[in-house]
């Protein structure tokens, strides 16, 4: 998923704990989901056409990473 630009749909940052980003692309009519843990370190990626699925996933995404983080979300 690297041809065209990547819009911003959502963005959230747990203060010690990493940040979830959910784009869209218009080329690949695809949402992506991505987790990052600190330092930047990927820890889950997903894909689908879905905006509610992915916005669903965003959220299980960011618990995990709070949860891994011993930070209440």
């Amino acid at each position: 998923m690297t041809a065209g630009r990547l819009r911003l749909v959502q963005l959230v940052r747990l203060a010690g704990a990493g940040l979830v980003r959910v784009t869209w692309s218009p080329t690949w009519s695809e949402y992506q989901v991505r987790a990052t843990g600190p330092g930047g370190r990927l820890v889950a990626e997903y894909f689908t056409d879905d905006r509610a699925d992915a916005l669903g996933t965003a959220d299980a995404m960011l618990a995990e990473l709070a949860a891994a983080a011993g930070v209440p979300a």
